[in-house]
């Protein structure tokens, strides 16, 4: 498992501010996205390694258009961006680092700070070789991601409860 604060640290340290510790960090895509790319996956043995590529990006941008188009832009979960990103709960903010793509896991650059009591809420729920991540925020919307495997669920669920 990768250890994403670290990645965070590494990349994107100056965007924390003085006595701002990271708390909890997950890797996150759109609703729908990891799914499209096991299919993908799929196909691309069949295919080979270009119709797995073509198969992610066509996959990954479909579930993002599909997300898009259903958040009410009047809230936090209508505005939240919708890409493949880090998730970081500091003991300050609630942070969203944008990724290249799928497959590239380095935070490109902070798109979204939000301040800590946004975020009210994470859960996980067991999905198709992920699990969907549920973010709540304090304005009483929820957003559904992808949240991969093999991450820091529970301690992510505690952050994002604790403020």
């Amino acid at each position: 498992m990768a250890d994403w604060q670290k990645l965070v640290r590494k990349h994107q340290s100056d965007v924390l501010e003085p006595g701002e510790e990271l708390v909890a960090t997950l890797l996150a895509a759109p609703d729908g996205a990891i799914k499209a790319a096991a299919i993908a996956g799929g196909v691309g043995g069949v295919l080979g390694s270009a119709g797995t590529s073509a198969g992610m990006r066509t996959g990954g941008a479909k579930a993002m258009a599909a997300q898009v188009a259903t958040q009410d832009g009047e809230t936090f979960a209508g505005t939240f961006p919708v890409t493949y990103v880090l998730l970081s709960i500091t003991n300050q903010r609630f942070l969203v680092f944008q990724r290249a793509s799928a497959t590239l896991k380095k935070p490109e650059q902070l798109i979204a700070a939000y301040p800590r009591d946004v975020l009210v809420g994470a859960a996980t729920k067991k999905g198709f070789m992920n699990r969907k991540l549920t973010l709540s925020f304090s304005d009483g919307s929820a957003l559904v991601l992808d949240g991969g495997m093999a991450q820091p669920f529970d301690k992510f669920e505690q952050a994002a409860s604790a403020a």
